[in-house]
């Protein structure tokens, strides 16, 4: 009898538990804007600016990945004014600053963010795993907005790209899994999402095949120069002047010669969109 009510009550604690287990993680409430660089189209900016808060918002600029920083700043300043916006200044140059009491107070107060151009991985060496990303994440959980272009662009998956194939150089002449390397981004994106930003017009085609290989549960988005794909509620959705290129590896095979088959490519135009999660486009 004894044995009985264990087993029964082995059950049900199993069945309080089983929820917290398989609980898919919480859709974050904030709204990236995700620009392959080359511009931002008016209608990029103001999917920005609204997601940020609109009239009263307060916008954090953090040009880390550019060597200079008087012109992200003043070029947002005038911006942001026109909007009725505040720019907050974030100049993080090294781990120390991301996670200094000032920068931290001040992105504490911010309703958006915004990540410059230039190379990404200044950021995943003085951003990631530091503070001030926690804070930003945490923001962009309970509401904020978090854009970015170009390197901006490529920190927004937990893999991002370095921009160098494995010899260490900028080329996109080779193709394979490995080819490529990739370090830890800022991780705003889904998990099993992987960036990546001047698409077309630099022919990057190469580079996120290989990435597509080399982590065969991923999903591909190679966004356009002038173009953004803006994600809200779990949904993605093209914005700007050109495309971008999802690469679908759900159900792709790989053979033992390199090549593989069965990936699915879509081509979004501006107003089409796909659910990150569940891999479905808009019609």
């Amino acid at each position: 009898m004894f044995k009985h009510i264990a087993l029964a009550l082995t059950v049900v604690a199993a069945a309080a538990l089983s929820p917290t287990l398989s609980a898919a993680p919480p859709t974050p409430k904030g709204t990236l804007v995700i620009v392959g660089g080359g511009g931002v189209p008016d209608d990029i900016l103001q999917a920005f600016l609204k997601a940020g808060g609109g009239v009263g918002g307060r916008v954090g600029v953090i040009p880390t990945a550019t060597s200079g920083t008087e012109g992200a700043f003043a070029s947002w300043k005038e911006t942001l004014d026109k909007a009725g916006m505040e720019m907050i200044p974030l100049d993080v140059r090294s781990q120390d600053d991301a996670e200094s009491a000032s920068i931290l107070s001040a992105a504490e107060t911010c309703t958006a963010f915004w990540f410059s151009g230039g190379d990404q991985n200044r950021i995943g060496d003085h951003i990631v795993g530091t503070p001030l990303q926690k804070l930003i994440a945490e923001k962009y959980m309970g509401g904020a907005c978090v854009g970015g272009t170009s390197a901006g662009a490529a920190i927004m998956s937990l893999i991002m790209i370095t921009g160098e194939d494995l010899n260490g150089k900028e080329s996109l002449a080779e193709m394979g899994s490995g080819a490529y390397r990739t370090r830890e981004g800022m991780g705003f994106l889904p998990d099993h999402c992987i960036v990546d930003q001047h698409f077309l017009k630099r022919n990057r085609q190469n580079r996120l095949f290989s990435l597509m290989m080399q982590y065969p549960d991923k999903l591909g988005l190679g966004i356009d120069e002038a173009t953004a794909l803006v994600v809200a509620g779990g949904r993605a959705e093209v914005y700007g002047d050109s495309v971008v290129m999802v690469f679908d590896t759900a159900g792709m095979e790989q053979d033992m010669a390199g090549g593989f088959r069965n990936m699915t490519i879509h081509l979004l135009t501006k107003g089409q969109s796909i659910d990150l999660d569940k891999r479905k486009v808009s019609k």
